[in-house]
């Protein structure tokens, strides 16, 4: 089956299957501890997860006195997350919500967006989740974007790829700037296994963030926080909310 070029406005990340977002429930730790490096967070301290998938990270990070606040658009996630939570006594604010419709305002000492979980929508929706994300921070909050690296992807394209016995199709818009993917599971190419994701490089990600007013402070390359280089295989984005607002004149 060929794979689509153009950004389908068909709401792709609402089919998707959901084998192909999560991790198992007992991974998380490792990644918790890194975010709270990367993003400084301390005890007591309030922080958004967005997405939260079903809360594998949000859970070790509740664990270690961190207060969080869990969306995500699926509520089969949230609904998972919910059972295991109340099952281990662990405190975490879950919450069914689409990131295009973040109204928290000064709120958060961190967020983070985690998983390859940015670029899902139109530029003009992307940039619109962006400045919802600082808006929700308090001043001298920080923000962590987790992104696939677009120069490692296209310096090493494959249009075809198997992972596990999943075949792997995808192609390059350079117009639209999306990578079109089409997972293959047992010979069956269904419409539930496409997706269409827009991939940022250094530069216009940082323009994005200057657009909503916030500064990139560090780049990383990988969860151990590795210098950010063109082979890295993550581009892990740090931006900050500075810490004093800018008063008109």
């Amino acid at each position: 089956m060929d794979v689509q070029a153009k950004y389908d406005d068909r709401e792709w990340f609402k089919t998707l299957h959901g084998s192909l977002w999560l991790r198992p429930d007992e991974d998380g730790e490792d990644e918790a501890n890194s975010l709270r490096r990367m993003l400084r967070i301390r005890k007591g301290q309030r922080v958004l997860d967005a997405p939260c998938g079903a809360g594998r990270v949000a859970y070790h990070l509740a664990k270690h006195g961190v207060e969080v606040v869990g969306i995500d658009l699926q509520s089969t996630f949230i609904n998972r997350a919910k059972r295991r939570f109340s099952r281990d006594r662990v405190q975490v604010d879950l919450r069914r919500m689409d990131l295009r419709s973040l109204e928290f305002e000064n709120e958060f000492h961190a967020i983070y967006n985690w998983f390859n979980s940015f670029g899902y929508f139109s530029d003009s929706e992307n940039a619109d989740v962006v400045r919802r994300f600082a808006r929700a921070l308090r001043l001298g909050g920080r923000l962590l974007i987790d992104l696939l690296n677009r120069e490692r992807i296209l310096r090493n394209f494959l249009p075809e790829s198997v992972n596990h016995g999943v075949i792997f199709r995808s192609k390059w818009d350079p117009r639209e700037e999306r990578l079109i993917g089409q997972r293959v599971i047992d010979g069956i190419a269904e419409d539930e296994s496409r997706s269409s994701q827009r991939l940022y490089t250094l530069s216009q990600m940082r323009d994005l963030l200057a657009s909503a007013d916030l500064g990139m402070e560090a780049v990383y390359g990988s969860l151990n926080c590795e210098p950010y280089h063109r082979g890295s295989r993550q581009m892990i984005v740090i931006a900050r909310k500075p810490s004093t607002k800018h008063l008109g004149l």
